[in-house]
């Protein structure tokens, strides 16, 4: 006669088949998983390529790269979240390290400086708030031509040139470092922590993922779509002023022709990050790992003594993938 196996043992193999099944689906399902699968072997191919390139000091200098574009791609991933783009942040990101120069040389003081930095930044985001939610011009046009607008204020401000300003203050939020960690960073940080709980628990964040999938279903529902695509697009301005504070303060000068280009840096960022073009989908999270793998495939180009111009190409390439994934999910 015989006689079954110990059904506690039985239990625990089933138990472990279980978690084993769950992780790998997890594995092959998660899009963030993936990225971050990703993120590590580029890690792994790029030491293999270069001797330089696993060191702390590069490690600092990616994420010093990550700072500026990753919180205007968190911006971005809202603004995207809610069906709208933004072409404009690049200038803004111009513009407001202008003001910061142009106050802080004027005498009037850190405070006043970033305030005014600050509110102009938001005014920007005021702007094309206005006239893709109130005015209802698409958001390709209207912050297209912002872009261009915002950018020549920036020349016309500082007089076409950039110029130095001093405060030891923004010098060590640049350059400085706490528990050998930059600056930048603990403001980036926060920055994502900030907007994630904003998105996931709160009623704001809820309505703008609800406009981003049904613009009329969301003003069905009560939802004021206006007030919250607007609102939406203010956070962007702020949050590119922020980057300009910070470009600043690396570069110790206000500078009208940065951040060129910085929009399509973002916008990659977030496409490989997850958010769906058509709005309605997103996740921070996802954003920072895009935003880490972009920088690691441009370092890892500069490690290894790529010409410009073929920096150049790859972005490109890296755009059209990223473009291509993102319908692809979609």
């Amino acid at each position: 006669m015989k006689t079954s196996g110990n059904p506690l043992t039985q239990k625990n193999k089933n138990i472990e088949k279980n978690l084993v099944q769950k992780g790998l689906e997890l594995i092959s399902s998660s899009y963030l998983v993936k990225l971050s699968i990703a993120c590590l072997v580029l890690v792994a191919l790029l030491s293999f390529a270069s001797p330089y390139f696993f060191t702390l000091t590069n490690f600092k200098d990616i994420l010093l790269g990550t700072a500026v574009i990753g919180i205007i791609s968190f911006g971005m991933t809202m603004v995207l979240i809610s069906d709208g783009i933004d072409l404009s942040v690049g200038s803004v990101v111009a513009y407001s390290s202008v003001i910061l120069c142009v106050s802080l040389n004027a005498g009037l003081g850190l405070p006043v400086a970033l305030f005014l930095t600050l509110v102009g930044s938001i005014a920007v985001g005021l702007f094309n708030g206005f006239f893709v939610s109130v005015l209802n011009i698409n958001p390709f046009i209207i912050t297209l031509g912002s872009m261009s607008l915002v950018r020549g204020i920036a020349y016309i401000i500082i007089g076409g040139q950039p110029k130095p300003f001093d405060s030891d203050i923004i010098r060590f939020v640049g350059s400085g470092s706490f528990l050998g960690i930059p600056i930048p960073i603990y403001v980036l940080l926060l920055v994502l922590v900030v907007l994630s709980y904003i998105m996931k628990y709160t009623q704001f964040g809820r309505n703008v993922y609800a406009i981003g999938n049904n613009q009329e279903t969301a003003r069905l529902s009560g939802i004021n779509v206006v007030k919250t695509r607007t609102l939406v697009y203010c956070i962007m301005g702020l949050l590119a002023g922020i980057g300009g504070i910070l470009l600043a303060a690396q570069t110790y000068a206000g500078i009208p022709a940065a951040g060129i280009g910085y929009e399509l840096d973002a916008l990659t960022a977030v496409i490989l990050g997850g958010t769906c073009l058509k709005g309605g989908q997103g996740r921070l999270a996802g954003t920072l790992l895009g935003t880490l793998i972009v920088a690691l495939v441009l370092n890892g180009q500069n490690m290894l003594g790529v010409p410009y111009f073929y920096q150049l190409v790859s972005k490109g390439i890296i755009i059209i993938f990223a473009m291509t994934v993102a319908m692809k999910r979609n």
